[in-house]
């Protein structure tokens, strides 16, 4: 997945725990966002470190 890909679903998950948000996620499913978003941002950080 490309970094802008990645940037990008990262922008929609943080969307998705905003106050803008237009559902309420269990505690489970908001834990499962936090843990992808993360996931995003270590791979992101990882290029980075690369280049």
């Amino acid at each position: 997945m490309s970094n802008q890909e990645q940037l990008k679903k990262l922008k929609d998950g943080l969307h998705l725990l905003s106050r803008d948000r237009e559902v309420v996620f269990s505690f489970h499913e908001t834990f499962q966002l936090v843990d992808e978003l993360m996931e995003i941002v270590d791979d992101l950080i990882e290029k980075e470190a690369k280049s």
